[in-house]
């Protein structure tokens, strides 16, 4: 009876040793991908309280953008510098343009924001849906005001329509409406 057992082990021990040899090993050279990489240039956000004031998360891609490079710009590296005691730097991008003033210091002062046609964020846009069901959205201008003395004022300014009927809004950045005329 042992040696019954003792064959029957062994031919188990074959059978998975035999098995063992059909598995395919992995090919190191497939499972390695390599990626190619442009060169990422990181530079510091020179204004944080602008950028902690304007930054919204949910706001379109082209206004953090445009807000961004306001926010590492640096005066101080400019050939101007030292010549004035402030400077209005203008940035642009298809969507809008940002109008910035920076002290002799390179903090930015106060900035004036106007982007056309972007994205409404989630808030504005549940927001409208709520309030004006049915209405299509014609057109979009968001203006932003920042000074580092007073609140951020976020704007959206909207044309909206529903058949022949046209009505322009304004709206705050919590989709509060401001002012609604027809």
């Amino acid at each position: 009876m042992k040696t019954i057992k003792k064959v029957k082990l062994m031919l188990v021990g074959l059978a998975i040793i035999g098995l063992s040899n059909l598995v395919n090993a992995q090919d190191p050279e497939t499972t390695i991908a390599y990626v190619d990489l442009d060169e990422i240039i990181l530079s510091p956000i020179k204004n944080v309280t602008y950028y902690d004031a304007v930054y919204d998360p949910t706001a379109s891609t082209a206004v953090k953008g445009l807000e961004t490079a306001a926010a590492k710009y640096d005066i101080t590296s400019s050939d101007l510098y030292g010549k004035y005691e402030s400077y209005l730097i203008i940035f642009k991008n298809h969507a809008g343009k940002i109008r910035a003033v920076y002290n002799n210091d390179g903090e930015l002062l106060k900035s004036i924001e106007r982007f056309e046609n972007v994205q409404l964020t989630e808030k504005v846009r549940l927001s409208l849906l709520d309030k004006y069901p049915n209405w299509k959205l014609n057109s979009t201008v968001f203006r932003v005001k920042f000074a580092s003395n007073r609140d951020l004022e976020r704007t959206y300014h909207l044309q909206i329509s529903k058949g022949s009927e046209k009505m322009n809004i304004k709206v705050d950045g919590d989709g509060e409406v401001l002012s609604a005329k027809q």
